[in-house]
């Protein structure tokens, strides 16, 4: 199964290369990746990401992994993501699916509230992961300081 990534390279100048990879990237996420832009500011680097991607890796002479989590449990706002950092990003995912799943089907037979739902999932993340960065601001990309 594909595994859609997103890899942010750090310039001396503070802007962003992207690449992306549709397989993951494992130890040379760069080899393993396709130019996607250059030259980008935090700022458009933060746009490309969505609910379409897995994850992202950021480069800046540390190697940081983040699962991308869909909150929107109507599925329907691609824009709804936060990063959440992992060591396991493997692991990670599988079990923000199960979780994700999980608040869907409330959602759908329980009739609870989405946004009750939104805030549940996003609580479960910032138990559950080292760092939850949401994408209206970009120290994602700059570590997690």
């Amino acid at each position: 199964m594909g595994r859609r990534t997103l890899v942010a390279v750090a310039r001396p100048d503070g802007r962003y290369d992207c690449r992306i990879a549709h397989w993951g990237v494992g130890a040379d996420p760069i080899a393993q990746s396709r130019p996607l832009g250059t030259g980008l500011t935090a700022s458009a680097a933060r746009t490309v990401i969505d609910a379409t991607y897995d994850q992202l890796v950021v480069l800046d002479g540390a190697v940081r992994t983040y699962v991308v989590c869909w909150l929107d449990p109507t599925l329907s706002d691609l824009d709804d993501v936060v990063l959440a950092r992992t060591a396991d990003p493997d692991a990670f995912r599988r079990w923000w699916v199960e979780r994700k799943d999980e608040a869907c089907r409330a959602l759908d037979s329980d009739g609870c509230d989405p946004a009750t739902v939104r805030r549940a999932l996003l609580t479960s993340l910032r138990n559950r992961a080292s760092s939850v960065h949401c994408l209206d601001d970009a120290s994602f990309l700059r570590g997690d300081r």
